[in-house]
């Protein structure tokens, strides 16, 4: 299976509100946004009353790297952070400020549709970026290739594409180009929601034809497409020859950065 560092070109909003962090000036907070466990139980998120500049540690600058932190944080009927945990981080240079930087915060409590302040868990985002710093956060991002879901043969198709099976060399991706997938499966509850994408790999490396046949998450199959589109691939091939191919491709996010 390969691996690659991957590129996150946007941030999405963590359930709850996201705030930003910067190494030299704080950003305003944005308002709560009401996730599924809000609307369906009719409560009103909790709506944060101050704003909190996490601290860009030594460790981190030395690197010269920016970041992204998820902490989780339950929140009292008083409005302040009862249980502060790390979810994850892109880097462990940010992890203790993360949870140093959201439990300072004190909001308006979560309550229910007649007023009445509840006990609530929402996570924070916690975005670093150096100052006058246009290097993207590298995230891990893990592939691999694979028959398509009910190949029964080896043989071409009418449209002349070969399916990867045993008889044929898979294609190989020579260059990942993230088109929003990593930030998405980075924000989700667990970290690593996969996707499995069937498409045709053609002779001059371009895919094309994506079918989605999994995903963990609705919202994750479009930038998981698009990632998949954009990337670069090596063509497979059949006896020695270089053949138009369908595959699918399983996308993850978690493992280790390319050797």
């Amino acid at each position: 299976m390969q691996r690659l560092w991957m590129i996150g070109l946007s941030l999405a909003l963590a359930t709850g509100f996201v705030h930003a962090q910067q190494a030299t000036q704080p950003t305003d907070a944005n308002v709560p946004v009401p996730s599924d466990q809000f609307s369906s139980k009719k409560i009103n998120p909790p709506y944060p009353l101050n704003q909190v500049e996490a601290e860009f540690s030594a460790e981190a600058r030395a690197k010269g790297i920016n970041g992204l932190c998820l902490v989780s944080v339950t929140v009292g009927v008083n409005g302040l952070p009862q249980e502060v945990k790390l979810v994850r981080c892109t880097d462990s240079a940010f992890e203790k400020s993360s949870l140093s930087a959201a439990s300072k915060y004190r909001f308006k409590p979560a309550t229910t549709k007649d007023g009445k302040p509840v006990s609530s868990t929402i996570s924070v985002e916690v975005n670093y970026r150096l100052n006058n710093s246009n290097n993207p956060i590298p995230m891990p991002v893990r592939w691999g290739f694979s028959s398509p879901p009910g190949i029964t043969t080896a043989d071409p198709g009418a449209d002349g594409v070969y399916p990867l099976t045993m008889k044929s060399v898979p294609p190989v991706m020579t260059r990942y180009v993230d088109s929003g997938y990593g930030i998405a499966a980075f924000l989700s509850p667990k970290g690593n929601d996969a996707c499995d994408v069937v498409l045709t790999i053609s002779t001059n490396g371009k895919a094309s034809g994506p079918k989605v046949t999994h995903c963990e998450r609705p919202n994750l199959e479009k930038p998981a497409v698009e990632s998949l589109l954009n990337s670069k691939y090596k063509p497979g091939s059949v006896n020695g020859v270089e053949v138009p191919m369908r595959v699918s491709i399983h996308l993850e996010y978690g493992g280790d950065a390319a050797k």
